[in-house]
């Protein structure tokens, strides 16, 4: 949350806004450059967006929080209300991210839009490891530190390795981040 990543993150805002107006009456992507795309085709996403105004990916498998990474927007007025409503709650909570702040507002019901969650295969790494076979896209988040783009590229051939020769993969793959996950588990158990 440095002051450089909250200029990035109401530059952000500004864009999809941006990109609303200049696109109204159509449906946009919204994609993070942390994201690798496999089988992702207009028609599937549009799908996927139904008669809902957002299609969000999700953030974690068993929770029903979005992860604002990939997202597809039907450009209208409830759409540009709503990012309108991100961008004054974000001059309001300047140590919060646009994740945060849209969470805090559907967790709260304090949205005009309809949305839906996209599918697992529109993977993102706080959803576990490892990714289903079939995936549209991986997005390679949950880094933190000073390395995280060393981390990001790294989960990018882990997924690669996986892909190609996945038996093995996920041998390896379980050994790596087995150690971390069984931590947070026995964390969250002790915490109770």
């Amino acid at each position: 949350m440095s002051s450089e990543f909250r200029e990035c993150i109401s530059q952000k805002i500004s864009l999809i806004e941006n990109s609303i107006q200049s696109n109204f009456g159509d449906v946009v992507v919204w994609s993070d450059i942390d994201i690798q795309l496999f089988e992702l085709a207009p028609e599937k996403l549009i799908s996927e967006l139904g008669k809902h105004d957002v299609a969000f990916q999700r953030e974690c498998r068993d929770v029903q929080d979005i992860n604002s990474g990939f997202m597809v927007l039907r450009c209208n007025d409830q759409v540009a209300k709503f990012f309108e409503t991100v961008r004054e709650n974000l001059g309001k909570n300047p140590e919060k991210n646009e994740q945060w702040v849209i969470n805090e507002l559907i967790q709260t019901e304090k949205i005009s839009i309809s949305f839906t969650l996209l599918p697992l295969a529109y993977y993102a790494r706080t959803q576990g490891w490892p990714p289903p076979k079939e995936l549209a896209l991986y997005h390679a988040n949950k880094t933190s530190g000073k390395n995280g783009v060393q981390q990001k590229i790294e989960q990018f051939r882990d997924l690669k390795f996986l892909r190609k020769f996945r038996v093995a993969a996920l041998g390896y793959t379980f050994v790596k981040y087995a150690p971390a996950a069984i931590a947070r588990s026995l964390s969250r158990r002790l915490l109770r």
